[in-house]
């Protein structure tokens, strides 16, 4: 195990080395138990993060069957809507009020089925299945646990991620990360994301617009609005 870790981050590590099978309930059950401490954490705490990063993500660990990032939000910062690769069960543990969407994928189309907020000390689930964003719509900064694993893959558990850049119109894959306006070294592959309904469209720019905002990347902004001013020339509604 690597040295210098906190010792929430090592009593929850041991314990999952010590598993077998794990599912969400067991895992969150394993970090309830633990009693994280924001301040135990601190040194991976990345509020300054480069503005082509639209969140902090610092790894703590990979033993190769997980991983554990601690992920800093500022006010503004969100993820673009994203899966977690090759992940079967894991969890975020909140030290802050985050902003969230769930989403249903049918016939290749992403549907919202779920706007809500996770408060400081939830821990929500996460699965092969879940597709969805989070982020920053408050003025506190507040940060999260995150944990990616897997019962069959042994190295890189959140590699293929699925990422659905809405305002570029593609469909990217990375190693894990989640960024709006990533940088093309994290790319692995894209292909055209042609039908996005408006309504999905119309939610997506009022969370990340403050994001484009706050970086000065303002082009981007002009671009969204042209796309919702001539929508059926960049998307099938």
């Amino acid at each position: 195990m690597t040295p210098n870790l906190p010792s929430c981050i090592k009593k929850i590590a041991l314990e999952l080395n010590n598993l077998g099978n794990i599912d969400n309930n067991i895992v969150a059950e394993i970090v309830s138990d633990a009693k994280l401490s924001e301040k135990e954490l601190s040194q991976y705490i990345s509020f300054d993060h480069p503005n082509n990063e639209s969140y902090g993500r610092k790894l703590i660990l990979d033993s190769g069957e997980f991983q554990i990032f601690l992920m800093s939000w500022r006010a503004g910062d969100f993820t673009a809507i994203h899966n977690h690769g090759y992940t079967e069960w894991g969890c975020v543990y909140f030290f802050g009020e985050a902003t969230h969407r769930l989403y249903k994928i049918v016939d290749d189309e992403l549907n919202v089925v779920q706007k809500d907020n996770f408060h400081g000390g939830q821990i929500a689930a996460v699965s092969d299945d879940l597709t969805h964003m989070m982020g920053n719509e408050n003025a506190k900064d507040y940060t999260t646990l995150h944990i990616y694993g897997s019962n069959v893959i042994n190295s890189i558990v959140s590699e293929n991620t699925k990422v659905y850049l809405l305002e570029f119109q593609k469909v990217v894959r990375t190693m894990g990360s989640a960024y709006l306006n990533m940088d093309r070294s994290l790319v692995l592959s894209e292909k055209p994301l042609l039908k996005i309904h408006q309504d999905v469209f119309l939610d997506y720019y009022s969370l990340v617009k403050s994001f484009y905002e706050r970086t000065k990347q303002f082009e981007i902004i002009r671009k969204m609005d042209k796309v919702l001013n001539n929508y059926s020339e960049f998307y099938q509604n």
